[in-house]
C-alpha cells in the first residue's frame, strides 16, 4: 500500500513515492498505520487505519454537518453538527476537542464523526468539533492556542462581531451558529488529549471575559495527564486502546523541546494549582480498565481538594476510548445519558453549588 500523507485540516491525501521517502531521511518515531516522523522533521500520517469522512447533510443524515475554516492563517477549521429534526428552537452548545495524543486525530476521522453525530442528536445539542493543529509540528501550547481561538470565535458569532478588522477581516460568519444555539448554554468537552485541552482552556476561560457566552460546564472524557513517574498501574495495566509505548511517543512529540512529563501540560494534578480559579462545573468521565485511570483519579482529587464542582462517573469494564472503538458497547448509551443529564442540570440550575458527586455505571460488558 502506498504511504498517505493527510493534511489534518483537510479530508484530501496526497501519495508520496518511495524516492520521496528515500529522501526523508531515517525514522525518528512511528506509530504504525497513523504517523512517521523523520529525523529531519517531516511528518507522515497515514489514513488507511482510520479514514477521513465529510460532512453529511440533511437528506442522508438524521444530523447535518458542515466545515468552516476559521482561520485562514493557521488553518484551523470546525465540522459543526446540527440536529436535523430539531423542533426545540435554540439548542445548546458545545464545543468539542478530539483526541489522538496531540500529533493526529481529526473531527473527519469516522470514528469522531460517527460518535459526534450520535451524541448531537441524543442530547439534542448544536456540536462544533474543532480541527487543531498537530504536534510535531506544532508542539503545545498550539492545541490549547487554537482550541481558545476557536471559543473566542464562537464569541464573536455569538455578539454578532466580525474579528478585530485589522487582523483578520474575512473571518467567516456562520449562520448556523447565530441561527440554532443558544449561547448561554454553552459547554465544553473533550476526550483523551481533547479530555486535557478541555481542562486546560477551561483554565483560560476561567480567566477571560467571553460574554456573551456562558460556559456552563466542562465534560471530560478519559483525559490525557501523565507524569514523570509511571505508577503501578500504569506499569500492570495493558490497554489495547492506548499502549505505553504510545503514551511515550505522544509526550515526546508534543511537549515543548527540552521539557519533561511534570511539565503542566502533563502532569496536571501535580503541577497547576486549581486553589485560585473558579473552573466551570466539571464532569469526569473515567473508564475502569484505561490505562489512564489513575491519573485520572489524581486529578478528580485535585479538583476536590481546590474545592471545584466536579461530578464524575466510572465506567465498569471498558478500557480507553471505548466510545470510539466499540460501537455496540451498551456503556456509551451510558456515558450519553450522563452528558445529557449534566448539561439539562446545569442549563436550569438545578444543583446550584453541588459538592462533589461520585457514581458507577456498572455493566456486564
Amino acid at each position: 500500500m502506498d504511504a498517505v500523507s493527510v493534511n489534518p485540516n483537510r479530508r484530501s491525501a496526497q501519495k508520496i513515492t518511495p524516492a520521496v521517502l528515500n529522501d526523508a531521511g531515517k525514522v525518528e518515531e512511528e506509530l504504525e498505520g497513523f504517523i512517521r516522523v523523520y529525523r529531519d522533521g517531516s511528518v507522515e500520517r497515514f489514513s488507511y487505519v482510520v479514514s477521513n469522512v465529510p460532512p453529511s447533510d440533511y437528506a442522508s443524515e438524521p444530523v447535518a454537518s458542515k466545515d468552516v475554516v476559521i482561520d485562514a492563517a493557521t488553518r484551523v477549521w470546525v465540522r459543526i453538527y446540527h440536529p436535523a429534526d430539531n423542533q426545540r428552537g435554540r439548542l445548546p452548545l458545545v464545543i468539542y476537542f478530539h483526541g489522538g495524543g496531540f500529533v493526529m486525530g481529526s473531527p473527519a476521522w469516522s470514528i469522531y464523526h460517527v460518535f459526534i453525530c450520535r451524541l448531537a442528536r441524543e442530547i439534542n445539542a448544536v456540536i462544533i468539533s474543532v480541527g487543531y493543529r498537530l504536534a510535531p509540528e506544532h508542539r503545545l501550547p498550539a492545541a490549547y492556542d487554537d482550541c481558545f481561538s476557536a471559543v473566542q470565535w464562537v464569541r464573536r458569532q455569538a455578539a454578532g462581531l466580525k474579528s478585530m478588522q485589522t487582523e483578520n477581516p474575512n473571518e467567516p460568519e456562520d449562520s448556523w451558529i447565530r441561527s440554532y444555539c443558544d449561547f448561554s448554554r454553552c459547554f465544553l468537552a473533550g476526550d483523551s488529549a481533547g479530555g486535557n485541552i478541555a481542562h486546560h482552556v477551561s483554565m483560560r476561560v476561567a480567566k477571560t471575559d467571553v460574554k456573551p457566552l456562558r460556559i456552563k460546564g466542562a465534560i471530560i472524557i478519559q483525559p490525557f495527564f501523565g507524569g514523570e513517574r509511571r505508577s503501578k498501574w500504569e506499569r500492570e495495566m495493558s490497554d489495547p486502546a492506548l499502549l505505553q509505548r504510545w503514551i511515550d511517543v505522544f509526550w515526546k512529540l508534543s511537549l515543548p523541546v527540552g521539557t519533561n512529563r511534570d511539565h503542566p501540560a502533563c502532569n496536571v494534578p501535580d503541577s497547576v494549582s486549581l486553589q485560585d480559579i473558579l473552573l466551570p462545573p466539571v464532569l469526569l468521565c473515567i473508564s475502569e480498565r484505561d490505562v489512564l485511570r489513575e491519573r485520572n483519579l489524581e486529578y478528580l482529587q485535585a479538583l476536590k481538594r481546590a474545592g471545584q464542582n466536579v461530578r464524575h462517573v466510572i465506567f465498569k469494564d471498558v478500557g480507553h476510548a471505548f466510545q470510539l472503538l466499540q460501537p455496540q458497547s451498551p456503556r456509551i448509551e451510558e456515558l450519553i445519558k450522563v452528558t445529557h443529564d449534566f448539561i439539562y442540570i446545569h442549563t436550569n440550575n438545578l444543583v446550584p453549588n453541588p459538592k462533589s458527586v461520585s457514581s458507577s455505571v456498572k455493566g456486564n460488558g
